[in-house]
């Protein structure tokens, strides 16, 4: 069953540079079926369903000198967030969780945001923004900041193509 690695913070701006070919070439020295990467973010696709995230991150760690956080999402898990109501509307951003947030942590999210979203799974939130990413205070930064944990931030268009190179 294909898998999506998804990392976090690589290639923003000039910081955390990770030529792709390469990163597919460590990914396949690595023993990974199928690798393939799409777009400079930080997406790579496998074919392997169990992958060891904490060896990942510190096989990156060696090969590219920085930490880098890593998500892990099975084809599956991408098609049933796809398939939720929200994912149809316009501006929507799927905040890809390291771990599973409480019951708490999630009440605390509702007192805070305005915006329309959804906990899936206690590990992605999917929401609908009310202004661009770039003018919302509801990014990437704010969960991680709020939750206390690592996540990383994909597109509704990003996550679409991520599944159709999936199949």
């Amino acid at each position: 069953m294909p898998s999506v690695i998804l990392l976090r913070g690589i290639n923003l701006g000039a910081k955390n540079k990770v030529d792709m070919k390469s990163l597919k070439s460590l990914f396949e020295e690595m023993s990974y079926e199928n690798v393939q990467t799409y777009i400079q973010t930080g997406n790579v696709i496998v074919e392997q369903s169990v992958i060891d995230g904490p060896s990942l991150e510190v096989a990156l760690l060696e090969a590219y000198g920085f930490e880098i956080p890593v998500t892990i999402r099975s084809k599956e898990e991408l098609e049933e967030i796809q398939q939720h109501p929200i994912f149809y509307k316009d501006q929507v951003y799927v905040m890809f969780l390291t771990q599973e947030i409480s019951k708490e942590q999630q009440e605390m999210l509702v007192g805070l945001i305005d915006d329309e979203f959804v906990v899936w799974k206690n590990r992605n939130v999917i929401i609908s923004l009310s202004k661009t990413y770039h003018q919302t205070k509801f990014t990437n930064a704010f969960f991680e900041r709020k939750l206390g944990i690592p996540s990383t931030a994909r597109n509704k268009n990003t996550v679409n193509k991520i599944i159709a190179k999936m199949s």
